[in-house]
């Protein structure tokens, strides 16, 4: 017996130290269930498209693979984030998102511009030809371009002389709303309205907001803690766009698209398309479609830190019109391959532009 002890202890041993791990693996993976969970309760109560995107139609299909993927990250130690990431992208929404980890899941197809040789589009301004001047306009998020750089911009293109005017966003992702009102101005023609959004009212959503200090923040913030409504009108349902005066110049301008304008981006194509009747999309491929869903709040997960972004808001537009099946357009199709490089220059699609803009006869507006 005495003989038998050392054994004895390492068996005693081996079964405590089997049981922590087993301990530990369960721990861990009620930690991976705790991250899963987090991101459907937030898919399923902040999400503004869930309401409408989950029907009786499809209600038993996206249940089914809520569940498969639960069952893959308690049975099959399959990583949260990625398994939240696959059930993000049945929703269809780019704005909706767990990191990276939406993409490869993602049933709509982008174009990509990979095959330029470099596509890296950036601000700039100058002139095409003596009659037709370029602003290219990358970005709505305020950092590069800056307000005071578009600004800058109008009063460059001002100062040129030309009569037409190219703006190229290409590459526009979005940002905010705001920064573009400037080239809204500068191309206004009528009076129009455009669509306004509405928050879906959460707990949420209102703690996102309570510390933000503008009037019309605040105002949102009491109308959410007042109803009852799962949702409220964040904005007008419709936003009047009216200027006192119109600018003589440009007589006719053009904006150029593709397939990475998405967000605050197509908003300024809808907006200039509504109030601009001098100006004329162009482009080979539809945007995004990135913007019936927005004004995203985000919010990590609680055990590995990666980032939700969950859109609060859904356009006023819709059910009717919703642009993110398709995305938007161009009112003209420019038959050209891609450019070679895209980055500041005067690109083949931007001489072609000009050209076409200074073809037709001066308007009087």
């Amino acid at each position: 017996m005495k003989n038998n002890l050392p054994n004895l202890l390492f068996c005693i041993l081996f079964l405590q130290i089997c049981t922590l791990l087993r301990g530990q693996e369960k721990n861990t993976h009620s930690g991976m269930a705790t991250d899963f969970d987090f991101g459907v309760t937030e898919l399923e109560t902040n999400y503004a498209g869930f309401p409408s995107k989950v029907t009786e139609a499809n209600r038993t299909e996206y249940e089914a693979l809520k569940a498969r993927c639960r069952k893959e990250v308690v049975e099959e130690n399959r990583k949260p984030w990625e398994a939240l990431g696959e059930l993000y992208a049945w929703f269809d929404d780019f704005h909706l998102r767990v990191g990276g980890f939406s993409d490869p899941y993602m049933q709509k197809e982008v174009p990509s511009y990979e095959t330029m040789e470099d596509y890296d589009p950036l601000p700039t301004c100058r002139k095409v030809t003596d009659r037709t001047f370029l602003i290219r306009f990358p970005s709505c998020g305020g950092d590069d371009p800056t307000p005071e750089w578009v600004e800058e911009s109008i009063k460059a293109y001002q100062a040129s002389g030309c009569e037409n005017l190219i703006i190229d966003i290409r590459g526009n992702g979005g940002g905010t709303d705001g920064i573009f009102r400037p080239y809204t101005k500068l191309l206004y023609d009528r009076e129009t309205r455009v669509d306004g959004a509405e928050i879906r009212n959460t707990p949420a959503h209102i703690a996102w907001i309570e510390d933000i200090e503008v009037d019309w923040v605040q105002q949102l913030e009491d109308t959410m803690k007042a109803s009852e409504d799962e949702f409220v009108l964040m904005t007008p349902r419709w936003i009047e766009i009216s200027y006192d005066s119109i600018s003589p110049l440009p007589r006719r301008a053009a904006l150029i698209i593709d397939a990475e304008v998405a967000s605050a981006g197509e908003q300024m194509v809808l907006t200039l398309r509504a109030c601009s009747g001098r100006t004329t999309v162009y482009g080979r491929d539809n945007t995004m479609g990135c913007l019936d869903y927005s004004n995203c709040r985000t919010v990590n997960l609680p055990q590995s830190g990666i980032t939700l972004s969950v859109p609060m808001t859904r356009s006023c537009r819709l059910p009717e019109r919703g642009i993110d099946s398709t995305g938007i357009a161009p009112d003209v199709r420019i038959p050209l391959p891609l450019p070679t490089i895209l980055t500041d220059n005067v690109d083949e699609w931007t001489e072609w532009v000009a050209a076409e803009l200074e073809s037709y006869l001066r308007p009087s507006l």
